[in-house]
């Protein structure tokens, strides 16, 4: 069993607790919340809070050398992970043991894949990916650094999605589209052609409606 410390201590960080628990091979040294450290020693997802960042420190002079990034904040987990990095950390790939995940997949750092997802043949998914639970990729996609594809969304074969954009529950991507950096996807939205970056759309088909908040 290797010692992992869960950054996050929201919904996320426990869902991503259980997929290592069932992994096997890994076993929770508590959760980090940067955001609240006063919630230090509270128990929480099986395990305790241990503070915020500075509590790292402790941890590596324990031995624990491994750490996942398990909030939704999409630029906020990259920068977490760049700091990680920074430090020399490693930031494995976590895999639900209930997901499929085709043998050729590029999984980058700190990527989950969660329960119940596919993740066909071909496909490259960069750092800090989220394609959570029942997500589907089809084959030769390509999911940029920092981007969440959310519960039951689904992509044609050949898609890309651009970093940092989040993709709502139950969003369709017909194959071969595009979706550019930052953009936000509503849920159960139908898109059927590129989008551009920045933006948020949804509808059937999906619309761009406004600017997206970065």
């Amino acid at each position: 069993m290797q010692d992992i410390v869960v950054i996050g201590a929201g919904g996320h960080a426990k869902v991503v607790a259980r997929s290592l628990r069932e992994c096997g091979g890994w076993q929770v040294a508590g959760f980090i919340d940067d955001q609240n450290p006063a919630r230090a020693g509270e128990r929480f997802g099986g395990a305790t809070v241990l503070g915020g960042r500075a509590a790292l420190a402790a941890l590596r002079e324990q031995g624990v050398a491994a750490a996942v990034v398990a909030f939704g904040h999409n630029r906020a987990r990259l920068d977490f992970d760049a700091w990680l990095a920074g430090g020399g950390w490693q930031r494995p790939a976590i895999v639900d043991p209930s997901a499929r995940v085709g043998d050729d997949v590029v999984l980058g750092p700190g990527c989950y894949v969660a329960a119940g997802a596919i993740v066909e043949p071909g496909v490259a998914l960069g750092r800090q990916v989220i394609v959570n639970s029942a997500a589907v990729l089809c084959h030769d996609g390509i999911v940029d650094d920092g981007a969440h594809l959310c519960p039951r969304s689904c992509f044609g074969g050949h898609v890309r999605i651009g970093p940092r954009s989040w993709i709502g529950i139950g969003a369709t991507v017909r194959d071969r589209v595009r979706i550019g950096a930052d953009v936000v996807v509503g849920a159960g939205a139908l898109v059927l052609r590129d989008v551009p970056d920045g933006v948020v759309a949804y509808g059937h088909p999906a619309q761009v409606i406004a600017k997206a908040q970065t």
